[in-house]
């Protein structure tokens, strides 16, 4: 067997590999997985790097081909994930996408975080371990889970030991806060203090720390308060530093000091063990369990239960938190935990850090035989620094008490707006006063808000905040700030989908980690994903909050059809991107349902008209349609296209995987028969006229969306577009089909509606319009309407005879600007209102033409 290759070998062998399996055959295909496999992968080298899709298809079929992969268990350990149990590979996708860099277990027998340390860079997450041991480590023997081993029992230390301490901090400020001064100040009586800020502080700021501190930084590097320990032990101070203590301890100044660490230092030194904490927590572990039990979890049965190889999450591992944690000699001299802290690396967000670095370095410890030890006595229900206990451990002698816990509130503990005196009680000179003032300054104050006002009922049950009211709600967007990089995505109030122009562009950012996307759903499930994506109930207090904070809020019918709060034009921005031509779809009612349908009065059509401030356009006479518009901003006329559009001409490759899916299962309800859609609005059709034609072309299926007209169930052979079981797998995907996946495949569009027929026209297929004269007449639609009567033959004239060119010729122009790339521009746009953009496109061309 020849040598293993090298990662840069790997990784450009399987960039040449993706495009040959596109191009191949299914049969193939699996030919070409079988032998890489068996040989590896071939040599050869890309021209050019591969689709992202197509990596994505090729990393799935090598996850299934491997025997690494067990989908049902996956599917039934991951329960936090929507699955739609649809017989295709979706348990690999998710895995191939997103779940390996969540740490979630392809299965038991594969350690993802252990396979990446010990045989590829931990510092880079492009390379998906299971792909790499298909094809690489297997043939060569690489192990996929770590190694329980056994250590001789450690021992208390002998005396005061001298101790290290690498002091993690953040200020959104840029100060040194009053509260890490007196933190540092007590610390400094157990350890030597080195400090490093993850940001810029102000002149001078530093020298508060300088009587207390060995060393003191400022430097951004974005690595949360793992690349600080990591910038600390590697760099700034240095293990030959390091070396010449007995203990290492890492702290952070996301806790505040309530009173002295002598009981701590005392107990822990009095401690045998080879590292230590505070606390320790474990998921499984909660209220119910701790109540049935009548007392903590013991400690060493969780550590022994731990040394089990066999894990499906690291999120079910033990968590020890890394704001207070000390490492002993033994620890100190093992290369991992070095090369470990040495090479933390930058992750998407905060979880993966915590997943990697917090349990990933008790998971290593652990297993590696090294004795755990905590200041509580064994393990309280899930997260106690986090629920109402984390005033009761203050009794026993704990010293810190989390910020995070007052604004965040997660567990939703209730009367938290009487910390203050709850923290007197156990320690009567604990300086709460400039506790509140850090927390004033550095908590969003729409967090601090909804946790201060969940309160104790009468029956002592939490009673969480209700929603706001129609006459507090103006207040509360006075004083909630709103953020240019929150992107509100409501669903179309017509269907209850996330669908159009507003789903277009949803999908031009789900992966992009600087925008964060609110996605506000109605009472229908919303198959979305991506980075930095929040899932919502529109109608709820979260949903409230949440709204309260876009910047950018994305509209179809318009700002208060799509968004029910009364969110004001001048802290939002509402953009329309549901009327790029100028037409308006027919003014229907809007319950989400898709079923029963009336009349939007004027005065909503005009409010809505009236709180647009940015409308997105085709061409001019959308133009001079959005000129129109109240109070629309001065540059708030955006002619870059119909975001909808794209949905439809784009190559069927660069959807998104859930486009792809529901296009694959519409065909193959279709089995090769043509489709002919029809979307009345609001104008009432036959049934029997509709059913007659259908039963009398066999190769045709007809598909309806129930509008008005049309009832709960369609009589057979029509079909339900509306249905959410048409499309679904055995298993029922709940999810009707979207608009723009049944125009991709349709040959004919029935429709009452002038604006869709524009849309649809880009397309080059023929049309029947039902839409009124009066309507016709005010789109200037060449296009002669079908009577009730005459829509037999007016159906069999699409069929066979082909779209009408003065139609097409018409929708074309209203759509001058939209050319399939219409979302990336108005996502350019948005963020042009924020960013400096062009600034850096320009700095970005002139550094390459130099």
């Amino acid at each position: 067997m020849t040598g293993m290759l090298d990662l840069a070998e790997f990784s450009s062998r399987w960039r040449a590999f993706v495009p040959r399996w596109v191009a191949a055959s299914d049969d193939e295909r699996i030919r070409l997985v079988e032998e890489a496999m068996a040989h590896g992968l071939p040599e050869g080298e890309a021209t050019e790097a591969p689709d992202r899709d197509a990596v994505l298809a090729a990393e799935v079929a090598v996850i299934r081909a491997s025997g690494e992969f067990d989908e049902f268990g996956y599917m039934w350990h991951n329960p936090d994930l929507r699955w739609h149990l649809c017989t295709g590979p979706e348990q690999a996708i998710h895995f191939a996408e997103r779940g390996w860099h969540e740490m979630r277990h392809p299965s038991p027998g594969f350690d993802l975080w252990h396979y990446t340390n010990a045989h590829l860079d931990p510092e880079d997450d492009e390379v998906n371990p299971v792909v790499h041991y298909a094809l690489e480590g297997r043939r060569h023997g690489l192990a996929t889970l770590p190694e329980v081993q056994v250590l001789p029992a450690p021992t208390a230390p002998e005396g005061s030991p001298r101790r290290v301490c690498l002091f993690a901090a953040f200020d959104v400020d840029g100060i040194v806060d009053p509260t890490v001064v007196s933190y540092l100040a007590d610390l400094s009586r157990f350890a030597d203090i080195y400090y490093l800020a993850d940001c810029e502080l102000e002149e001078g700021e530093l020298d508060k720390l300088a009587p207390y501190t060995k060393g003191a930084w400022a430097i951004r590097h974005g690595r949360y308060d793992f690349g600080s320990y990591s910038m600390l032990a590697t760099d700034l101070v240095g293990w030959d530093v390091i070396d010449q203590y007995d203990e290492m301890m890492l702290a952070n100044d996301s806790c505040w000091l309530v009173q002295p660490l002598d009981t701590v230092f005392a107990k822990m030194d009095a401690t045998a063990c080879d590292w230590w904490g505070l606390q320790a927590t474990y998921e499984d572990f909660g209220i119910k369990d701790y109540e049935a039990l009548g007392r903590p979890l013991s400690l060493d049965d969780v550590e022994e239960q731990m040394r089990q190889q066999d894990l499906w999450r690291y999120s079910d591992f033990i968590h020890v938190g890394s704001y207070f944690l000390v490492y002993r000699r033994r620890v100190l001299d093992d290369p991992e935990f070095r090369r470990r802290l040495e090479t933390v690396a930058k992750q998407r967000d905060k979880t993966a850090i915590i997943l990697k670095y917090e349990i990933g370095f008790s998971r290593h410890l652990i297993l590696g035989g090294f004795h755990l030890a905590t200041f509580v006595d064994g393990i309280l229900p899930y997260h106690p620094v986090y629920r109402a206990s984390a005033f009761d451990l203050m009794a026993d002698g704990f010293p810190l008490l989390k910020r995070q816990f007052l604004y965040e509130n997660p567990f939703s503990a209730p009367d938290l707006r009487l910390w203050k005196q709850r923290v007197l009680e156990h320690v009567p000179d604990a300086d709460v006063d400039a506790m509140e003032s850090n927390l004033r300054r550095i908590a969003p104050a729409w967090s601090l808000h909804r946790s201060f006002a969940i309160r104790s009922g009468p029956d002592g049950t939490a009673v969480l905040p209700e929603p706001l009211g129609s006459e507090t709600f103006p207040d509360e967007d006075r004083w909630v700030p709103s953020f240019d990089h929150w992107w509100g995505f409501p669903v179309d109030p017509r269907t209850g989908l996330l669908s159009g122009a507003v789903r277009a562009v949803f999908d031009a950012v789900r992966d992009d980690p600087s925008v964060k996307k609110i996605v506000l759903e109605g009472s229908r499930p919303l198959d979305v994903s991506g980075q930095n994506v929040v899932r919502v109930a529109t109608e709820s207090p979260p949903g409230q909050m949440y709204g309260l904070r876009m910047g950018t809020i994305l509209t179809t019918v318009g700002p208060r059809s799509d968004v029910n709060h009364p969110l004001s034009p001048r802290h939002h921005r509402f953009l329309q991107l549901g009327r790029p031509t100028g037409l308006t779809s027919p003014d229907v009612g809007l319950d989400g349902s898709g079923d029963t349908w009336g009349l939007r009065d004027a005065s909503a059509v005009e409010l809505d008209d009236a709180l647009t401030r940015a409308v997105v356009v085709s061409g001019t006479p959308g133009a001079e349609a959005a000129a129109r518009l109240p109070k629309v901003d001065p540059e708030g006329v955006w002619e870059v296209g119909s975001p909808r559009i794209d949905l439809l001409v784009a190559d069927e490759a660069a959807l998104a995987p859930a486009h792809r899916g529901e296009l694959e299962r519409l065909r193959r309800v279709l089995a090769g028969r043509r489709l002919v859609v029809v979307e009345p609005w609001d104008r009432s059709l036959e049934l029997d006229v509709l059913v007659a034609w259908a039963s009398a072309h066999p190769d045709v299926a007809v598909g309806v969306r129930p509008m008005t007209g049309a009832g709960a169930s369609l009589p057979e052979p029509l079909l339900d577009l509306s249905d959410e079981t048409l499309v679904s797998d055995p298993a029922k995907t709940p999810l009707p089909v979207h608009p723009e996946t049944a125009w991709r495949v349709a040959d004919v569009l029935v429709s009452g509606s002038a604006a869709d027929l524009a849309d649809w026209a880009v397309l080059g297929r023929p049309a029947v319009s039902i839409v009124t004269e009066q309507q016709a007449r005010a789109a200037a639609l060449p296009l002669g309407s079908a009577a009730v009567g005459d829509l037999r033959a007016a159906l069999d004239a699409a069929v066979a005879d082909g779209p009408d060119e003065a139609y097409l010729a018409w929708g074309r122009a209203l759509h001058a600007a939209s050319d399939g790339h219409s979302a990336e521009r108005v996502v350019l746009a948005i963020k042009r209102t924020y960013l400096p953009v062009d600034e850096w496109a320009a700095e970005e061309e002139s550094a390459g033409a130099g």
